[in-house]
């Protein structure tokens, strides 16, 4: 009696659990592509019962973020109890063409190589009773010599006959064989785009009438990325760059992209947002600790100590900002497959104001590089990216575009010119050893020539260095320079030069190295 109380009591409650259930199709209406994931808006639209409901949103990608679920009603008698996701795993397969039209072809190669099969099995078995009985009756002895003959030549033609049949039934299943992985490979390819696990959103609302409304689903999912694609065309050194910018999309969320709206976005909402703290820095006597015993003497190094923190909290000197985002909204609707392949979609075409220069290090590399210098380039909202550079109508390869720089130009590699011709020589007459009491002298001097063979002047930056002491009995002098430019902290020497067409230009520089002339020394050459 006790247990049927409880029940009874118990009944009433499990009932104000229970709701009406509604399945709903919704659509993808649009996709804001980030690049490292990307934010889904479905739109759907139903009819609401005056009471409690679930309403149920099938075909969700398993990689969705379930933490981002947004759901906006426009209806305010309409109150939204809950909203959660699910994995489906009651999904029935579904109902393709062209799975039909493959499993279709699969099956009739397969009947015929059944087929194939079955021909091979009986010429095999007629020539295993020919083979059985190839000694002209099993010992009799009573055939003449014309039977033998004859004998003989009607095994041949038919032994013949046999293996002529199996190489052409060969010759037919090969191509069959083929045809058959390929179908198979198309068949697991479809199968797996059209037959994906998905989830279901459920939400849990209560309206006080019935009534039309109109649901809008926001939810980031995983498995998106797209990457900047570059194309840099240059006409010559005296024309702007054009540079058409692209986005290279990749996708494989379990759910395809059909007529959509495409946002490209320059964020990143997985990013860490949290600002960061500087902790104190405490700084400490490093210290020998010495410890003895019976036998031996024993240094032990003490590198660090536990240290306790201040409990004070101190606001930390650098805060890092959330770098602001640019979205492209693409103007044509967009089907973007759930298969992990590469989709181009064009974003802005922009002319840079572009300034040329050349660019060379011959203690490196002979070569003069072709540099583009963009001003004001912060403005186009570049992202880190692979270039294909274009040159006067030509392809001469790729570059990358880094825009995390704080200088007021971005330099973007052109490629090499191999019109220009750079030497660096040593200068015999000032490269010289000589001993100064306890100390040798020496003195180094390069001759740096860049010929222009163009039929129009250029502009080109060369760079060099001399040494930089690390040690205070080793005192390097720089003697000439020409027209360079000296930062001496780092010991570079930058020289930039206006060449007219086909002229050449001279440089030279010279340093001294002195140092006690009992010490071997490196690096300075």
């Amino acid at each position: 009696m006790k247990n049927q109380l409880f029940l009874l009591l118990l009944f009433p409650f499990l009932s104000l659990n229970t709701f009406a259930q509604t399945e709903v199709t919704s659509k993808i209406n649009t996709v804001k592509i980030f690049k490292q994931n990307a934010q889904i808006t479905r739109d759907l639209s139903f009819t609401t019962i005056s009471g409690t409901q679930e309403i149920v949103l099938t075909g969700i990608s398993t990689h969705i973020l379930p933490s981002s679920l947004q759901i906006q009603f426009n209806n305010a008698n309409t109150i939204l109890l809950s909203a959660k996701y699910e994995k489906n795993y009651l999904v029935s397969k579904t109902n393709n063409k062209d799975i039909e039209s493959l499993q279709k072809q699969l099956d009739d190669l397969n009947d015929e190589l059944s087929w194939i099969d079955d021909k091979k099995n009986s010429l095999k078995g007629m020539e295993a009773i020919l083979n059985k009985n190839q000694d002209l009756g099993n010992g009799n002895s009573n055939f003449t010599a014309q039977q033998v003959v004859q004998l003989s030549n009607s095994y041949e033609i038919k032994y013949l006959e046999i293996r002529k049949s199996l190489r052409n039934l060969l010759k037919k299943e090969k191509p069959l064989n083929e045809k058959v992985d390929k179908i198979k490979n198309q068949l697991n390819e479809v199968n797996a785009k059209f037959n994906k696990p998905s989830g279901n959103i459920i939400l849990q609302i209560t309206s006080k009438t019935s009534k039309l409304i109109s649901i809008k689903c926001k939810y980031i999912v995983n498995n998106v990325k797209w990457n900047p694609i570059y194309d840099i065309r240059s006409e010559g050194i005296t024309k702007n760059i054009q540079l058409n910018y692209k986005a290279n999309i990749y996708q494989n969320t379990g759910v395809d992209w059909t007529d959509v709206s495409v946002i490209i976005s320059t964020g990143n909402p997985s990013q860490n947002n949290n600002r960061p703290i500087l902790d104190p820095l405490y700084a400490d006597i490093y210290q020998k600790q010495i410890y003895e015993n019976d036998e031996m003497l024993e240094e032990a190094v003490a590198t660090s100590r536990t240290l306790k923190k201040s409990t004070n909290f101190i606001e930390g000197s650098q805060v890092s900002e959330n770098q602001l985002s640019i979205d492209f909204n693409i103007l044509n609707k967009q089907t973007i497959d759930s298969d992990g392949k590469e989709n181009l979609v064009a974003l802005k075409s922009y002319e840079l104001n572009t300034e040329y220069v050349y660019y060379s290090v011959p203690k490196l590399n002979k070569s003069a590089f072709l540099l583009a210098k963009i001003s004001d380039w912060s403005k186009y909202n570049l992202v880190t990216g692979r270039a294909n550079i274009f040159f006067e109508g030509g392809f001469v390869g790729t570059s990358q575009i880094n825009p995390q720089v704080t200088s007021d130009s971005l330099l973007i590699s052109m490629g090499l010119d191999n019109s220009i011709v750079i030497e660096r020589l040593p200068i015999k007459e000032f490269t010289s050893s000589k001993f100064i009491g306890t100390n040798k002298k020496e003195t180094i001097g390069y001759e740096l020539i860049v010929k222009n063979k163009k039929s129009i002047p250029i502009k080109i930056e060369i760079l060099d260095q001399i040494p930089i002491s690390q040690n205070k009995m080793i005192q390097i002098t720089l003697e000439e320079k020409g027209s360079a430019t000296y930062t001496q902290n780092l010991g570079k020497l930058l020289w930039t030069m206006n060449i007219q067409a086909r002229q050449t230009k001279k440089e030279k520089f010279i340093y001294t190295v002195k140092y006690p002339k009992k010490e071997s020394i490196i690096g300075i050459k």
